[in-house]
């Protein structure tokens, strides 16, 4: 029981490596006997920790702990576990028509969900550093897989940019060590206290956080991500938004949050502001937009804002807020990608203008689109609700923070309005090929977010039952309480007048902000000034 773990890592992995040898249809399959695999290992490995908790961690081949390598497992770490699996199945099951001829897709599908499974696992940096590499030159794969010139271009943006994060990352990681003398997370978490004034250890801090946030797409280290959602698929996007951006926020959580817990930075504002700017500016430019691959994308760059504001706090309902908020926007903005992908498909264009009618060409496909779009939108009944609502608590009392805020509903809200657009006109006249399998992913993330919005008291006990909530408790979240009702119909209000008067009329500084362009050059630019403001607050 206590090498399950290991079994994450390696089942995608050699479940990749016979489809890519078999290359038959029938072979395909195994896929789905993966993830099942994977489904009941980690209910019992679960358990096995309930009653053996000393078996959290896993030292490899004897060695000492501060040299080894190993595992660990926490509440964080397990919670993102199960997320990535039931994540790559509902993708898989999307995905698998289309694809199950295509051998060399689903290998590097499946090699990367090992990869992933190793990077929220390990409990040195040295192979964080190394899994957060393989990731990215997995994911460039899967975005240039169409072969084509923009997707070739997007990739290549998309590997040099995280190259670049991950490098001052492992620049942090030599630092650590030098300091230290382990790369070990949990032993550099009991000592941090010890060295963490020095001006080595507070580099270290920089560059590990600002190498994490390009992958994680926080402002201004963002400008990969529309890039590579607008020409990868839509399985890879669900994929990106869902998955890969969450990885870079479990290590901004294990590195900010538990490895240089003690360290007395005192970050949390700085880190609330860049969340909220980071949201503000995601907004800004998905509102811009005419694309609805595009809308979803700056979007990701937003909900990623929203997470930052969460974690950042120092209350814990705002922090379970923050957390929570990861698993929703994956659920949300899964099921958005995937129904946009169906759409895309079916009309043959990803322009808004050129999509109309589909509540009555594709009325399931509509209404699992709906369920996503008031889900991102925080409408009361919807999982959005519920972690939104967590993480505006530590700061309902901040009049500027909580206008700021609302500013991002409302732009979130008025970008999905025109978003909607899509769904009214007359019924067109299209060949649907139904997909059972494909409807059934999307199906089950709708549930997801509809569950988690109505028994979010019942499923957080029971999940989280030490959860410390600043003595606060999730009753406090009330999907029916008629003034949270009130507030959203509000905020649909002003979103709609919004977008009939000003956002409809396509004016100059709309069209500016869509077509703004950051070069790669201008994007290492933008880097370097992100580690220097930075290093300025750690440092004062």
């Amino acid at each position: 029981m206590a090498y399950i773990p290991v079994l994450f890592v390696f089942i995608p992995i050699m479940a990749g490596l016979i489809l890519y040898i078999f290359k038959h249809p029938k072979v395909s399959l195994i896929v789905f006997l993966a993830q099942l695999s994977m489904v009941v290992l980690f209910v019992l490995y679960v358990r096995h920790l309930t009653l053996h908790p000393q078996d959290a961690l896993l030292v490899f081949g004897g060695w000492d702990a501060k040299f080894a390598i190993s595992f660990y497992h926490d509440v964080t770490s397990l919670s993102f576990v199960g997320l990535a699996i039931f994540m790559w199945l509902f993708i898989l099951m999307y995905t698998f028509k289309t694809n199950r001829k295509e051998s060399k897709y689903l290998f590097f599908l499946m090699f990367l969900q090992g990869v992933f499974m190793g990077l929220l696992q390990t409990n040195d940096l040295f192979n964080l550093f190394v899994f957060l590499e393989l990731t990215a030159v997995l994911v460039t794969i899967l975005i240039v897989y169409r072969k084509t010139g923009t997707s070739f271009r997007a990739g290549i943006y998309y590997l040099l940019l995280n190259t670049v994060g991950a490098m001052f990352f492992l620049i942090g990681v030599i630092l650590i060590y030098y300091s230290y003398g382990t790369i070990n997370i949990q032993m550099i978490r009991a000592d941090i206290a010890l060295l963490s004034d020095t001006r080595v250890i507070k580099l270290a801090f920089v560059f590990m956080i600002a190498g994490i946030s390009v992958k994680a797409a926080i402002f201004p280290v963002f400008t990969w991500l529309p890039r590579a959602h607008g020409v990868a698929q839509s399985s890879i996007s669900a994929l990106l938004s869902g998955l890969i951006v969450k990885g870079a926020l479990y290590m901004f959580i294990r590195i900010n949050n538990h490895m240089f817990a003690d360290a007395a930075y005192n970050m949390q504002e700085v880190f609330f502001w860049l969340g909220l700017v980071t949201a503000l500016i995601g907004v800004f430019f998905a509102i811009s937009q005419k694309d609805l691959k595009q809308i979803l994308a700056y979007h990701t760059i937003s909900q990623v804002g929203i997470v930052m504001m969460g974690l950042a706090s120092t209350h814990g309902l705002s922090i379970f807020g923050g957390f929570l908020h990861v698993f929703n926007h994956a659920l949300f903005k899964g099921l958005l990608f995937l129904a946009a992908g169906v759409i895309i498909k079916t009309y043959g264009s990803k322009k808004v203008s050129d999509v109309r009618g589909v509540f009555k060409t594709m009325p399931w496909t509509a209404l699992l689109l709906i369920v996503g779009m008031l889900s991102i939108a925080g409408a009361p009944l919807f999982n959005g609700f519920v972690s939104k609502t967590a993480v505006k608590y530590a700061f309902q009392d901040d009049m500027l923070k909580m206008v700021l805020f609302a500013i991002v509903n409302l732009g979130t809200i008025t970008s999905f309005i025109k978003f909607s657009q899509i769904l009214f006109g007359p019924k067109k006249a299209l060949t649907i090929k139904g997909d059972v399998l494909q409807h059934l992913g999307m199906t089950l993330m709708a549930l997801s977010c509809l569950a988690i919005g109505l028994f979010h008291v019942p499923l957080g006990t029971w999940l989280y039952p030490s959860i410390d909530l600043g003595g606060q408790t999730l009753t406090y979240i009330r999907w029916y309480d008629p003034m949270n009702i009130l507030e959203f119909l509000i905020y649909a209000g002003i979103g709609y007048l919004f977008y009939t008067t000003v956002i409809n009329k396509d004016y100059w500084p709309t069209r500016k902000l869509r077509d703004m362009v950051i070069t790669f050059e201008n994007a290492n630019y933008l880097f370097i000034v992100y580690i220097l403001v930075l290093a300025f607050f750690v440092m004062i």
